[in-house]
C-alpha cells in the first residue's frame, strides 16, 4: 500500500495502573496506522520492555511487525526527533519520568481503561495529570453489551471526559498475538480513522 501524506504525530497510551492494556493497544494501533500507510515507529518507553520484547519474538518466527520499536528513556524521549507520521509511545505504569516525558512531548494522550472500578477509579488523578495535553479516554477490554460498560460511558460523559467512539472489545484473540504481528485488528482501524479526525481539526 501506499504511504499516505500525514502530518508527524506523537500518540502517547498513558494510564498510571499496570494490566489495563497499553503494550497491546500500542501495537495493534500501530498495525492498524501502517496497514492505512501512514509512516508509523512504536517508541519502548517502558523500563520492562514489553514492545520491544514482543517485536523480538514476532522477528524469531518470522513474524515481524509492519514497523520499527525503539527503546527509550525519558532523557531520549524528551530529545527524540519528530518524523513524517505516527510516534506511537508505550509507557510504564506508576509515576516514572518516563511518564512525564511521554506526556510532555505528546500531541494526543490515550488513556486505556477497563470498565472496572479499580482501573477507573486509577483513571482520575491520570486525566489530572494529562489534562494540559490533547487526550481521550479509550475504553478497552469491554462488552458492549454489559451493564457496566453502558454505567462507565455514562460516568465519563457525566463528567465531560473526553471518550474515543471505538471501543477495543473485550477478545480472547487479542490476548494471544503477543509476539506476532497481528492478524485481526477488530476495532483498532476506526480509532486510526478517529484520530485522523481529530488531525484534521487541529
Amino acid at each position: 500500500m501506499p504511504k499516505e501524506s500525514s502530518s508527524d504525530m506523537r500518540i502517547s497510551f498513558v494510564h498510571t495502573k499496570g494490566g489495563v492494556g497499553k503494550t497491546t493497544n500500542t501495537i495493534m494501533l500501530a498495525t492498524a496506522a501502517a496497514r492505512r500507510g501512514i509512516d508509523v515507529e512504536v517508541l519502548d518507553a517502558d523500563p520492562q520492555g514489553s514492545a520491544t520484547r514482543w517485536a523480538e519474538v514476532a522477528s524469531m518466527r518470522e513474524d515481524k511487525l509492519e514497523f520499527s520499536v525503539r527503546s527509550v528513556d525519558a532523557r531520549r524521549l524528551q530529545r527524540f526527533p519528530a518524523s513524517d507520521g505516527w510516534q506511537i509511545v508505550d509507557t510504564p505504569p506508576g509515576t516514572a519520568d518516563e511518564i512525564q516525558a511521554a506526556i510532555d512531548t505528546a500531541d494526543l494522550i490515550i488513556v486505556p481503561t477497563h470498565a472496572a472500578p479499580l482501573d477507573i477509579d486509577r483513571v482520575w488523578p491520570t486525566l489530572e495529570t494529562v489534562a494540559h495535553r490533547p487526550h481521550g479516554v479509550l475504553l478497552s477490554g469491554v462488552l458492549q453489551h454489559r451493564r457496566l460498560y453502558r454505567e462507565t460511558r455514562e460516568l465519563f460523559e457525566a463528567q465531560g471526559v473526553s471518550t474515543f467512539y471505538s471501543v477495543v472489545p473485550e477478545r480472547e484473540e487479542i490476548k494471544t498475538y503477543f509476539g506476532t504481528n497481528p492478524e485481526e485488528l477488530y476495532t483498532f482501524t476506526d480509532i486510526c480513522e478517529e484520530i485522523l479526525g481529530i488531525e484534521e481539526m487541529d
